[in-house]
């Protein structure tokens, strides 16, 4: 093939626009929300989305601010409650008073995967937090929680948040491999096709 052909195929894609790449959506707080709710995600947050519903229309996606992987952090001022939160969680404003889903996703090596997807109606003023374990001990666990005011008004702490149901598994689900042949621990496929290690 002649050097010329190989860059009209090349550059075709260039003109031809954005259609033939990958497209996410990625979830966008509201804007001029007069008193929104307010959400923190914990650990994963590559895999974690937020998704609101209001009339039948769905809104939302990944958390993840941009397309670079090594995003970790979005930081908007809500309470740590005493935690040591230094990397990997995402704070947003979110919609009061329609279905929201939270769903956090823990991938590891050898296909394997692990998530658990969370329905609640926040409501306006109130901080919400939902952090996952990792799978790599065969399940992970989400933890939604509220983070509410100490009774002396002087810090915050974490409580369980009872308004929260789970669709499918949860909140404890099983690991599962993407690809059964990795349940055998004696498959070895080629190390560039599978590569990387699990996250604690």
């Amino acid at each position: 093939m002649s050097i010329r052909r190989t860059l009209c195929f090349l550059t075709l894609p260039l003109f031809a626009g954005c259609q033939y790449f990958p497209h996410f959506h990625y979830f966008k707080a509201p804007e001029n929300e007069p008193n929104p709710a307010w959400v923190r995600v914990v650990n994963f947050t590559q895999h974690a989305d937020i998704y609101q519903y209001e009339n039948g229309v769905r809104s939302g996606g990944s958390v993840r601010t941009g397309p670079l992987p090594f995003t970790h952090t979005q930081d908007v001022g809500m309470p740590k409650a005493g935690q040591n939160l230094t990397s990997d969680y995402y704070e947003t404003p979110i919609r009061p008073g329609i279905e929201t889903h939270v769903s956090m996703f823990w991938k590891g090596s050898r296909t394997r995967s692990c998530y658990v997807t969370t329905q609640f109606t926040p409501q306006a003023g109130r901080y919400y937090q939902f952090r996952l374990t990792s799978g790599s001990g065969g399940t992970c666990t989400l933890y939604p929680s509220l983070i509410e005011r100490d009774n002396d008004g002087t810090g915050w702490h974490l409580t369980p948040n009872p308004e929260v149901t789970y669709i499918g598994e949860g909140p404890t689900a099983k690991m599962h491999y993407n690809n059964s042949r990795f349940e055998d621990p004696n498959y070895h496929p080629p190390a560039d096709l599978y590569p990387g290690i699990d996250v604690n």
